[in-house]
């Protein structure tokens, strides 16, 4: 039986690889020329630098090589450096040039047909490797253990020359060498592996339904299958199930529970469940028009006190509001101060979006501190909230978007058994049911107020019964259950006369026009006391008001985070069918050396001199499931610099994406492009202010299946071309951590394989600075932000501006430490002790063919 540690381990041997970040690496503040200004307000252009910081999937004391992932299958010549954070070498400064991808066989690779000695035989089947075959398909889980199959157990393979590209030394009969190349053409990989399940379900990552481990609080509040599928499960009782302070936009992200191996794996929130139950949200697709409309928002203490709420008076750009397809005589003072703004024209300032009742409450800009501002998606660099707002009763009673305001009907037989005053259709429909004997009826009732008040000339008032998610409505005072509107309905003109306890004709002004008023055609607003001269009556408790406006969307508040770097111990030793002992060389047969340093400790700066000693390890990759796990499921092609492997990874993949700058997110992505935007010399103000500010771009990816797919998009763009469902936001990739990224085609990975180094050896984050990138494939014309007037019309014209497609990506890839161990004490002598590597050899007979 193996031991907890290796099963560890061996789970740990397969989340390694298979979650490692890609981080996307910006080609034009590399490539193109540095942007100038004459603007005297024109900040100065950031220095560019890929930042990598240390994160869950990162084993940091294991070696790891630098790694490129690339669209061009073209020759590619890059230079760069790698540097921590106090400046300390990582990486010098080296010069790699990436080979034009292909997939060609030269004629002389071909299979041997060797003579299989006995023991191997014996072990693996009679003519192991002699002719193409699927060698491993039968007993790949006995031979290499199940967490570390996939589809390459299904290929075919046989021992070839070393002419084949693929050609990678065997230990199993030394002196050959194996070649999944050599068989490629004659017998070409499966559609289908019966492996690839298994390796599903070992995936820490897979979704999985852990209703057997919910305690007795959890089994009142949710359904069986809660969380056991990709679902927004918390979208309708987010806040009946959680704390006010826990409540947040991922109440209406898709998630489900995971293990805790995963490397996105967050805690449970529900109370004794901690450390039980682990959920993520990386591994699943939202919705986004549901995430940019999510009714839930962090709910922060603004006292009375706190100005950052209040409206900026804040003129929105001409150029914009006509943009938007709005009469700027009408709307000039779009989001100036509180108001409706978008009870009329939802449809225009958010083409995209499932309009409802949040087009017709109020907003205004606010401060970017306000503690519920959200970044606006209509005008990029600004901020709205409806903190310090009052619904406009009229806009809301008469919402053309959602009609939760309009009259329910006759309440349900039976309502007011028992109360005499009132017929079974009271409150039905629109008619001033309290305008006879209200004062008989209401006058002794404490909720009326009667005897706290002198104004009683809501009993002349119309009014209804209405749907409970009315935002206006209130409470019955009768204890029904119902909730009632005045504001939806129009008043007769008449007055109340308390001495006669009726309605007399000729009434003054209605309460309702004599308040806040909203008039759609003049578009003015203005404020006074109470919405009507009803008394109170209370709204329900912990209702949500209304769905907010599209937004983009900030960083999910989750449960504290785990530790920044999960720190796990150096993998035991696997062994070959024919030795018990760690192999002495990786598989292209070369060992490289990590340079010996010492780590920094992690306190202040005073004692990050302060250093113990990491000496020199030997790397590589030591094994074919890593290697081939890594590359699509086949052997990479050897270079002079390492590994290529053409179209290693195919679309429609779903990497851990990261698009983050070592100088924080303006000197990473898209820099370039927003400088230009904002203060080059050939943007006429009219331009720029419709991208907006310099520092507050927002980028979505675009998943519309037409030519932009997969580009990284300004948001205002993408909503406006393709819609907001077609446009998640990449907030989330502009973190250290990444995001998840659906691949819009193959691409090939090339590794340098003498890069390696230690991580845990120097202080994140990681600075990768790159001093040239050149080749045929790298197109400055599609790439490079426009320079002249000319330039910036045509890309206007065929709308290129603040749009990147991903082209290169930087990743590091883990090695294995592949230095000889011999094995000393007793247990070497008498065997009566096995070790890990014994163990390991149970499941895992053999490393190499």
């Amino acid at each position: 039986m193996l031991t907890a540690t290796v099963l560890s381990w061996l789970l740990f041997f397969v989340t390694a690889h298979a979650y490692e970040t890609w981080h996307l690496v910006d080609l034009s503040q590399v490539i193109c020329p540095k942007p100038t200004s004459s603007m005297t307000d024109a900040p100065e252009f950031p220095e560019y630098n890929l930042g990598i910081n240390y994160t869950n999937e990162l084993q940091v004391d294991a070696p790891h090589i630098v790694g490129f992932i690339r669209a061009s299958k073209q020759a590619v010549s890059i230079t760069f450096k790698i540097e921590d954070f106090y400046g300390e070498q990582v990486v010098p400064e080296t010069t790699v040039e990436l080979q034009e991808g292909s997939d060609a066989i030269p004629s002389a690779c071909s299979c041997t047909n060797p003579n299989v000695p006995p023991e191997v035989s014996a072990t693996y089947g009679v003519g192991y490797g002699s002719s193409c075959g699927k060698w491993d398909e039968a007993r790949c889980g006995t031979l290499w253990g199940n967490i570390t199959v996939g589809d390459w157990c299904c290929r075919s393979w046989c021992y070839a020359t070393a002419d084949c590209p693929d050609a990678y030394q065997s230990q199993a009969i030394p002196g050959q060498f194996f070649s999944y190349a050599a068989c490629s053409v004659t017998h070409p990989p499966p559609s289908t592996c019966s492996w690839s399940e298994v390796q599903k379900k070992a995936d820490p990552c897979t979704c999985k339904d852990q209703s057997s481990l919910f305690n007795a609080a959890m089994q009142a509040k949710f359904v069986d299958s809660y969380g056991s599928s990709c679902s927004a499960w918390d979208m309708v009782n987010c806040a009946a199930n959680y704390r006010p302070d826990q409540v947040d936009t991922w109440c209406c992200a898709n998630w489900c529970y995971v293990d805790k191996e995963c490397p996105s794996a967050v805690a449970s929130l529900n109370p004794g469940m901690e450390g039980v139950l682990y959920w993520s949200d990386n591994v699943c697709v939202d919705d986004p028009a549901l995430m940019l409309q999510c009714p839930y928002q962090p709910q922060p203490n603004v006292s009375a006190s706190d100005t950052s709420c209040d409206c900026l008076d804040a003129t929105m750009p001409s150029e914009l509001i006509t943009s938007l397809g709005l009469d700027l005589t009408t709307y000039a003072d779009y989001g100036r101060q509180c108001g409706p703004h978008d009870a009329d024209v939802c449809d225009k300032t958010y083409p995209g979006a499932d309009h409802a009742m949040w087009c017709c409450t109020s907003w205004c800009w606010v401060s970017a501190t306000c503690p519920t501002a959200r970044a606006s998606t209509v005008w990029q660099g600004y901020y709205w909230s409806q903190e310090k707002c009052e619904l406009n009763a009229e806009a809301v009673s008469g919402c053309k978007w959602e009609s939760l305001c309009e009259c329910r009907g006759q309440l349900p037989a039976g309502t007011f058994d028992g109360n005499g005053n009132f017929a079974a259709d009271y409150g039905s429909s629109c008619s001033a049911w309290d305008s006879v004997n209200c004062k008989v009826v209401w006058g002794s009732d404490a909720d009326s107020s009667w005897n706290t008040s002198s104004d009683h000339e809501w009993c002349c008032d119309s009014w209804c019964y209405v749907n409970e998610a009315c935002p206006i409505a209130k409470k019955s005072w009768l204890g029904i259950g119902f909730y009632f509107s005045y504001e939806t309905c129009d008043d007769p003109a008449t007055t109340y006369n308390e001495q006669t306890d009726s309605c007399d004709p000729l009434r003054r002004l209605s309460a309702r026009r004599r308040s806040g008023s909203f008039s759609s055609s003049r578009r003015s607003w203005s404020s006074g006391g109470s919405r009507r001269r009803s008394p109170y009556a209370a709204s329900t408790s912990a209702r949500r008001r209304s769905w907010s406006a599209p937004s983009t969307v900030s960083q999910r508040r989750r449960a504290p985070p785990p530790p920044a770097v999960r720190r796990r111990a150096p993998p035991p030793p696997v062994p070959s069918p024919t030795e018990g002992r760690r192999r002495s060389s990786s598989l292209s047969g070369q060992t490289f050396s990590t340079t010996p340093r010492r780590r920094a400790t992690s306190s202040v700066e005073a004692s990050l001199r302060r250093r113990r000693t990491i000496p020199e390890t030997p790397y590589g990759y030591a094994n074919r499931p890593h290697m081939m796990n890594n590359y699509g499921g086949t052997m990479p092609y050897q270079t002079p610099y390492g590994y290529t492997g053409y179209n290693a990874i195919p679309q429609q993949s779903s990497p851990n994406v990261a698009m983050y700058g070592a100088a924080g997110f303006v000197g990473g992505l898209g820099a370039a492009y927003m400088y230009n935007n904002m203060y080059s010399d050939s943007w006429g103000m009219h331009r720029r202010r419709r991208y907006g500010d310099f520092h507050n771009q927002n980028f979505c990816i675009v998943t519309d299946p037409g030519s932009r797919n997969g580009a990284f998009m300004a948001c205002e763009q993408c909503y406006h071309l393709y819609g907001f469902s077609s446009c998640p936001s990449a907030d989330s990739c502009r973190t250290a951590t990444g995001c998840r990224y659906t691949t819009p085609q193959s691409y090939s990975r090339d590794e340098l394989a003498a890069t390696g180094f230690i991580p845990q050896a120097y202080t994140p984050p990681l600075k990768v600075i790159f001093t040239s990138i050149t080749g045929q494939g790298i197109d400055t014309a599609s790439i490079c932000p426009p320079l002249t007037p000319a330039d910036v019309a045509l890309a206007e014209q065929f709308n290129r501006t603040m749009s990147f497609k991903p082209e290169l990506f930087l990743v590091l890839s883990r090695q294995d430490v592949v230095e000889a161990v011999e094995q000393t004490g007793a247990g070497a002598a008498t065997g009566f002790a096995p070790s890990a590597a014994l163990l390991l050899m149970l499941v895992l007979p053999h490393l190499h063919k």
